[in-house]
């Protein structure tokens, strides 16, 4: 397979993604939102924020903005190194508007790229019951990385102790749709999804997830697994990721920087 039908077969379906976050995305005190910890995430495959891959129920504060940058290595080479970017504004603390853009180089010489809106709202908050959102977002531009998304997400926090070693476990889940370039085997897929993530002191994540297969779009279980550092006005992400048509769990890295109104 030459390197530009390589770059389809693995890009075709993923927002390339690294970190950049606005505020203490970890739900502390210092953020406008009464401190609620809303298990928000980092910028993940798919654009909007979330674990590695999948986007998550987490929506940022009102007048809080992000802006977010990733650099993704498929196969652990250069030859293919995909470039993601992510901008989001809140709303209220329940609706969360932005775009998502993808830059993929090839052989340093072509290129593929997109992007898009992005919208999230969250209709309950993570208190007697579990948090739910749902929300949608889309990619315009090349026909690899053209695809229009639809999801739903859940999630639930478990606090430990909060001035221990171990923080709390947060359970994510949910489902998407997607609807894909045309010349992929399969143009629409439909799956589900489940990570968890456990907080450890200065605000550091152990993050791990798990798709669905789709054997039409994926030779492999899609996951990933990594560490987030949600600071105030910082974050970090690095992890290992299989989006389901990788020989082995490859490279991802991110950092950046965002800001309160």
């Amino acid at each position: 397979m030459n390197t530009y039908g390589l770059a389809r077969k693995v890009l075709g379906c993923v927002l390339l993604g690294m970190s950049l976050t606005a505020w203490s995305t970890s739900g502390h005190a210092d953020e406008t939102d009464g401190g609620y910890e809303g298990g928000r995430g980092l910028i993940t495959l798919e654009g909007p924020s979330g674990m590695f891959i999948n986007p998550t129920s987490g929506t940022i504060p009102k007048k809080a903005s992000t802006i977010q940058y990733c650099v993704f290595f498929p196969n652990n080479k250069s030859d293919v190194v995909g470039h993601g970017l992510m901008g989001a504004y809140g709303i209220t603390d329940d609706l969360e508007v932005g775009l998502i853009g993808t830059y993929v180089d090839i052989d340093q010489g072509s290129n593929l790229d997109g992007g898009g809106p992005l919208i999230r709202y969250r209709i309950v908050k993570d208190e007697k019951w579990p948090q739910i959102s749902v929300g949608g977002y889309s990619k315009f531009g090349d026909d690899p990385v053209k695809k229009y998304g639809l999801f739903g997400a859940a999630y639930k926090r478990f606090p430990i102790d909060e001035e221990g070693t171990l923080r709390s476990v947060g359970i994510h889940a949910g489902i998407k749709n997607l609807w894909l370039d045309s010349s992929l085997p399969e143009d629409t897929t439909f799956s589900g999804y489940f990570g968890g993530e456990f907080q450890f002191p200065l605000r550091v994540y152990l993050v791990g997830e798990v798709q669905t297969k789709d054997s039409d779009v994926n030779a492999h279980v899609p996951y990933a697994f990594g560490l987030q550092w949600r600071a105030r006005g910082i974050a970090i992400s690095t992890a290992g990721i299989q989006n389901g048509n990788l020989d082995d769990p490859s490279f991802y890295f991110g950092i950046g920087y965002g800001h309160q109104f």
